[in-house]
């Protein structure tokens, strides 16, 4: 959960971007940040500290470092130039694979 959401600020489809950092974080490191602490605990950690780190961080460390920006605004526009996202194909590349994939 983004640290606006908890916080229960304003928020926009930033909080997307945190989420997808977090789950980067997920497949790195097999675990979600603060997995070991109690609910409560881990969201005031997320709100009131520094943004949850990769402990393997060598493996994506830029990638990582532009999703979890504290202001919002620069988490959009910063990782939307990051060269993994540059080199993904439109939006629409997608449809056929969820399609393929649907749960019938």
């Amino acid at each position: 959960m983004a640290p606006e959401l908890i916080s229960r600020l304003p928020y926009g489809p930033e909080v997307d971007i945190w989420s997808l950092g977090v789950m980067v974080i997920e497949m790195v490191d097999g675990e979600p940040p603060y997995f070991n602490e109690p609910p409560l605990q881990a969201m005031r950690r997320i709100r009131d500290s520094l943004p949850p780190r990769v402990k393997d961080l060598h493996k994506v460390r830029n990638f990582f470092f532009q999703h979890s920006m504290r202001t919002p605004s620069l988490r959009t526009s910063e990782l939307l130039k990051h060269p993994f996202l540059a080199k993904a194909g439109p939006p629409a590349s997608i449809v056929p694979l969820m399609r393929q994939n649907r749960t019938r």
